[in-house]
């Protein structure tokens, strides 16, 4: 896949994806989805295609139909990640009459995205924003690492020499924890799952995990200093991190 597809499905999978997380956890956000019952298609020529459904005062990702939806085209992945970065807009093709959601609620909740995922450091001092903020960025990673391992073709390679099974990362002191599940060489992102992993990446605190994340500090640096512990099969942790290293060039 080319550069751009690969920008447009991070973009979808791993940047949009975060909205599931800010409704659940921002009272601003929970406020801008209460009592709404539709859904978002996004439709990318040539690229990947999701919906975002907003049912009972939740925002789910999801590869089906919602209720109320509303279409929208793009015409290519370039004209998609132009819209992430704000320089484009979608055509819409159905549900004009809910229109006003897109233009208001959900301009509201993509700035909000935006304000935690592109933070200050005077906003990194607010516990409760930090906490959010890394969450936010550990989710983004390991969908990344999903669609980099998927389609591009470094990423590709790398994907095909990672063991079959599950990796676990997670931060003790918050209890997050996402997976990532190779299976011959296709990697796919979760927040739950009821398989058993077969390695761990376990972060002792918030800000271990944020210093690697912002690209602070790298995984070597918090393993010596035990902020960092990794057990199981250590080399899908490995072929992982070196997907991992790519991301900032996508994002």
């Amino acid at each position: 896949m080319s550069v751009s597809y690969t920008k447009a499905a991070i973009n979808l999978y791993a940047v949009l994806r975060n909205l599931e997380e800010l409704c659940r956890l921002d009272p601003q956000s929970i406020s801008l989805i209460r009592g709404k019952q539709l859904s978002i298609q996004f439709v990318i020529q040539g690229g990947p295609s999701v919906y975002l459904l907003f049912a009972d005062g939740t925002c789910k990702m999801s590869e089906t139909a919602g209720v109320r939806p509303i279409k929208l085209y793009f015409r290519s992945t370039e004209h998609f990640n132009r819209m992430i970065d704000g320089q484009a807009t979608p055509v819409p093709l159905q549900g004009f009459t809910r229109l006003s959601f897109l233009t208001k609620e959900f301009t509201a909740l993509t700035k909000r995205l935006e304000y935690y995922l592109k933070p200050s450091d005077e906003r990194l001092k607010d516990p409760e924003y930090f906490d959010i903020h890394t969450r936010l960025l550990l989710n983004t990673a390991a969908f990344a690492v999903a669609c980099i391992g998927n389609y591009d073709a470094i990423g590709q390679k790398i994907a095909q020499r990672i063991p079959d099974g599950v990796i676990s990362i997670s931060i003790q002191e918050s209890g997050q924890q996402v997976f990532l599940l190779c299976e011959h060489g296709v990697l796919k992102a979760m927040t739950s799952t009821s398989l058993t992993p077969r390695a761990y990446m376990i972060f002792d605190t918030i800000q271990a995990a944020n210093d690697v994340l912002s690209e602070k500090v790298n995984v070597h640096e918090l393993i010596v200093k035990e902020n960092l512990l990794l057990r199981g099969m250590l080399p899908m942790i490995q072929h992982m991190n070196d997907i991992l290293a790519k991301v900032p060039a996508f994002v």
